[in-house]
């Protein structure tokens, strides 16, 4: 904000400093104003020249809303300018309005209806100046009926006595609020002060008492000498100083404009606005059409920047080359990879600027091959040989700006891509050697695990009939309880290295009935809830719904499901299971009314050991293993999927789906799992 224009610091500012602000310059549209009419030829209703149209568009930019409050404003100061000096009552009230309207248009054209108007690209000058002329219109045409219902005056002429002296005058003023200070950095001072100087010296020769040459386009070369080296700031604040320093010398009768002051005042102001006129549009044009200049400049230097340094720091070898005059090829960019394929260290200083002659029996890179596809101009694939390393090279041809012929040759390390493969393989093949290692271990620990835990459940079984104290049954079914737990973990492992192996075979398909085994599966869930009185709905729309698919791992796959719905739904809730026909095959719905899964978590709950952080669900106990045996089980063994539905309020909804043939379906689909696949099985 602290670089922009005074307008938008002002449309920005605090309430306090935004109306102190704009009160002020509606007190200076009035003063000003007063001033104009002053001056003005005694009799004329109009007077030569109107700078407060200027500073009333800058009030009315500055102000936030309708902008209504601001343009009213400026109504009672234009009213009191010509009140105080006595003007007629109808021509008071009318120039009133038009210079409020005037104000109004000009803001809200050049701003767009926003809250910035700018004069920093050659588009903000051309809509500031459609603005202004729009602006003057608008008060030439009001001014002009005024004048003539008011006191009988010419409307034509009164209209466009208006137009330039309002029109000028804002060209001048108002660009000083609307640019933008940033534009001024680097600016040299010295050269500011000497053409501010060589500038004021220009005008005052040009207007000065006594002068009748006719030299009034002199002061536009000091004004475009502005506009090609500084900042559109100093070029808006010298048009202003020019404007007060011609109009002051002119009134005085200076210059050949100036002499038409006594003898035809009309004929004077006419002269002296479009001289205003003239030398702002230039001035602002060149200006703004210097700084689009300067900022395309700038980008291309940094998209330049950028390219270099891709260009410099990749592994592949690039040399971007131009075709000179037909028989020379001038190199504008090289790395240093294309370097050391071409035998070199760094890139001869002549390569740049002389070039390289492409003609018949000169070499070019000292490359055979390399040479001949350049000089016959063609786009090639070539093999080269450089210290032991091998390159793949790359010639292509592509039109430039005006005729011209780019040349791109890119050079690719096959030597040091075949190492980068051969790690890489090498990398693949140890990880699938730790994934086996891996594998083996768990099988190996968990078949160690298993023989002591079936024998504590073994004699925890003979205990649950033996007659006990009350301590010791409390006692035996803590242990019960904690060894299922384990058998259930060492299970779940042994299901996970089985399912992640590259060995897993699956089991045959046969045969039965989705729902029977749903039902039953429910059945077996509900004995998880003793004591907390979960229930189990299964619903379908058919009384039978055969399948051809693996038995077993499904009854896995609803016994993981099942678990988790009555370990989640509260004490006296239902879990709800429906199995549906679809067009591919069955989905098996189980929702639960529990505290749900986050959704931003939804995807993690598949990753193994993964488990909600919240207290709700860390209260519940649970490995992290159920969910993803689940998937494995689903997408690798059934050939289906699996997904997840949770607003993290209200439940958790399971939705497996199955076809109709695990057989065909796989069949299509080729699921086999490679070892790389396998790998990342392993390691998810």
């Amino acid at each position: 904000m602290g670089q922009a224009g005074i307008a938008t610091q002002l449309w920005y500012a605090t309430p306090g400093i935004r109306r102190a602000g704009i009160t002020a310059l509606v007190v200076m549209t009035g003063i000003i104003g007063w001033l104009s009419v002053a001056t003005r030829v005694e009799g004329s209703p109009i007077a030569p020249w109107w700078p407060a149209a200027g500073v009333a568009a800058i009030a009315v930019l500055a102000s936030r809303g309708s902008r209504l409050v601001v343009t009213a404003g400026i109504f009672v100061a234009a009213l009191a300018a010509n009140a105080l000096l006595g003007r007629e009552f109808g021509l008071t009230v009318g120039y009133a309005v038009a210079n409020a309207a005037e104000a109004y248009v000009v803001a809200q054209f050049a701003s767009r209806g926003g809250p910035e108007a700018r004069l920093d690209s050659l588009r903000d000058v051309s809509r500031f100046i459609i603005a202004v002329v729009l602006g003057a219109l608008v008060m030439g045409l009001l001014g002009g009926l005024t004048a003539a219902l008011a006191v009988g005056a010419d409307f034509l002429s009164s209209a466009f006595a208006l137009v330039s002296s309002h029109g000028s005058a804002m060209l001048v003023v108002a660009p000083v609020a609307l640019v933008s200070r940033r534009l001024a950095r680097g600016v040299r001072r010295l050269e500011v002060v000497v053409q501010l100087t060589v500038l004021v010296v220009i005008v005052a020769l040009v207007f000065w008492p006594g002068n009748t040459l006719p030299l009034a386009f002199v002061p536009l070369v000091a004004l475009l000498w502005a506009a090609f080296r500084l900042p559109i700031t100093v070029v808006a604040v010298e048009l202003l100083v020019v404007a007060v320093l011609a109009t002051t010398l002119a009134g005085m009768g200076g210059g050949a404009i100036g002499q038409y002051t006594d003898s035809d005042p009309r004929i004077a102001a006419v002269l002296l606005q479009l001289f205003l006129v003239v030398h702002a549009c230039a001035a602002l044009f060149v200006s703004a059409a210097r700084n689009d200049w300067a900022n395309v400049v700038t980008q291309l230097g940094a998209r330049e920047a950028l390219l270099r340094g891709g260009i410099v720091n990749s592994e592949t070898g690039i040399l971007i080359a131009e075709i000179l005059d037909g028989d020379r090829l001038r190199v504008v960019g090289v790395n240093p990879t294309a370097l050391v394929a071409l035998g070199r260290e760094t890139m001869p200083p002549t390569w740049g600027v002389v070039g390289l002659r492409i003609s018949r029996g000169q070499p070019v890179f000292g490359v055979a091959e390399l040479d001949d596809a350049i000089r016959r101009r063609e786009i090639a694939r070539l093999e080269l040989e450089r210290e032991g390393r091998r390159f793949d090279v790359d010639l292509g041809l592509h039109d430039g700006v005006g005729g011209a012929t780019v040349m791109t040759i890119v050079f690719t390390d096959v030597t040091t891509r075949g190492e980068r493969e051969r790690r890489a393989i090498q990398a693949a093949e140890q990880m699938r050697d730790l994934n086996r290692q891996k594998d083996d271990f768990i099988a190996s620990v968990s078949h160690e695990l298993r023989t002591p835990v079936t024998s504590i459940l073994g004699f925890v079984e003979d205990l649950d009939g033996a007659d006990l104290k009350p301590a010791e049954r409390v006692a035996t079914d803590v242990i019960a309880r904690n060894a299922r737990r384990l058998a259930d973990v060492i299970e779940d492992v042994l299901e996970l290295g089985k399912l992640s192996s590259s060995a897993a075979v699956s089991r045959p398909t046969v045969s039965f009935d989705v729902i029977a085994v749903t039902r039953h599966c429910a059945q077996d869930a509900e004995g998880l809830a003793v004591g907390r009185a979960v229930s189990m709905r299964v619903e379908s729309p058919v009384d039978a719904l055969p399948i051809r698919s693996v038995p077993q791992d499904l009854t896995r796959v609803l016994a993981n499901l099942l678990s988790n719905a009555v370990k989640f739904t509260p004490d006296g809730g239902e879990v709800e299971v429906r199995v549906d026909p679809s067009a591919d095959g069955v989905v098996i719905s189980i929702a639960d009314h529990g505290p749900g899964i986050p959704p931003a978590v939804l995807d993690q709950v598949w990753e193994r050991f993964y488990r909600v952080s919240d207290a709700e669900h860390r209260d519940v106990p649970g490995t992290g293993l159920g969910l993803p045996i689940v998937r494995s089980l689903v997408e690798q063994r059934l050939g289906g999927r699996v997904e997840l539905e949770s607003d993290g309020a209200s439940g958790t909804t399971a939705r497996v789906h199955l076809p109709w043939d695990r057989d065909a379906a796989t069949a299509e689909a080729s699921p086999a799992i490679d070892e790389d696949d396998a790998v990342s099985a392993g390691h998810a």
